[in-house]
């Protein structure tokens, strides 16, 4: 147990436990210090409750579904301070595997907000934006592709030259590429939001990895879908593009032969905003019926640069990730994919999920 308790106290996020009559019975230093209270009691909750009305809404909630609930980014209120915090809340179930009391979470984002907002207003002189470095990178690399193009105009005849200058060629055209990944990722993302019909989407990725309408010999495309799915509120062209990158990903973890299933259904978890409304999503599951991925390296998965393919960058997955946070969802991997004859789950393989919000009903056009 004093593991437990020195494990709380050393996390940097806040942690409160409250009982169903939101009393707290485990709170952390950083909470302490996120609040500006040298303890944090029952008559401090509910002042925070109070100046916090969204945040009671959110722990009433939560104790009466037993769901996870959380907001990305809301302003929480301390007395005379404001601090842009990101909250989860979630049930503390007790042996009957029924809500006891409710685990919050507090993560301040106000260093993050603070350094970003330093970044855009600081000295111009002592930053290099990414698309500065960039055109740094490509203006010597031109110069280095032109070269070796002309060096091996220079010996046509000369196998041992011609092979030096495709590896010099190689390299630039992979720099050349890495560099307009990274720009990418690191550039900021202007995303449409409009209506949009994830399995429209879906067959538009397929299409483009050439597996949809007819899939390639040997390969099985199993499209379990559900039909009466609400639009969710985002970019077609980006999340086309996100499930491109993954479905090419199973296409290439089975080669010339095996199965890939593509699974659409409404999430059971849901999440309160901060305006205490309810917010549905649905999920998306990718899975194939490759070799998988080994369990220590899943936790590298969405590193920038980590990568099992001999000729990957490991920027296709960040970039998926970031879209899918940017529309409100969330992107993970897990071990297991799906059967190569039967179509049914299997304990090899891989399997990406992706939650999106749905467009609230009221919303939703007719």
């Amino acid at each position: 147990m004093n593991l437990w308790h020195d494990i709380i106290d050393s996390l940097t996020d806040g942690i409160i436990v409250l009982s169903p009559a939101m009393e707290p019975q485990v709170v952390n230093p950083a909470a302490e210090t996120m609040l500006g209270v040298s303890q944090i009691n029952a008559a401090t909750v509910a002042d925070l409750v109070r100046q916090n009305d969204w945040l009671g809404r959110m722990v009433g909630a939560c104790l009466e579904s037993g769901q996870d609930l959380g907001d990305m980014e809301t302003v929480l209120a301390t007395g005379p301070r404001e601090l842009t915090v990101r909250v989860e809340v979630s049930p503390l179930l007790n042996a009957e595997g029924r809500p006891g009391g409710v685990i919050m979470l507090l993560h301040d984002l106000s260093h993050e907000k603070g350094a970003a907002e330093a970044a855009l207003t600081g000295d111009l002189s002592l930053r290099l934006s990414p698309a500065g470095l960039a055109h740094e990178v490509k203006n010597p690399l031109t110069g280095i592709k032109g070269a070796a193009e002309l060096m091996a105009g220079m010996f046509p005849d000369d196998g041992r030259a011609q092979q030096y200058c495709s590896v010099i060629l190689d390299g630039v055209n992979r720099i050349a590429a890495l560099v307009e990944q990274v720009l990418v990722v690191s550039g900021p993302q202007r995303l449409v939001q409009e209506p949009v019909n994830i399995h429209m989407v879906l067959h538009q990725a397929m299409r483009m990895a050439g597996l949809f309408p007819q899939p390639p010999e040997g390969v099985v495309v199993l499209q379990d879908f559900d039909p009466s799915l609400p639009d969710v509120v985002g970019d077609a062209g980006a999340l086309e593009r996100t499930f491109l990158n993954l479905i090419k990903n199973a296409a290439e973890a089975i080669g010339e032969s095996g199965t890939i299933r593509l699974h659409t259904r409404i999430e059971r978890e849901f999440r309160m905003t901060a305006e205490g409304r309810r917010r549905q999503f649905l999920r998306v599951e990718v899975s194939d019926s490759g070799v998988g991925i080994p369990e220590d390296q899943l936790p590298q998965l969405f590193t920038p640069f980590f990568t099992t393919k001999p000729a990957g960058t490991g920027l296709g997955l960040v970039l998926c990730q970031r879209i899918i946070a940017l529309h409100g969802g969330r992107l993970w991997a897990q071990r297991g994919g799906v059967d190569r004859t039967t179509g049914t789950k299997s304990k090899d393989g891989m399997t990406f999920k992706v939650t999106l919000p749905m467009m609230p009903p009221e919303k939703h056009p007719h």
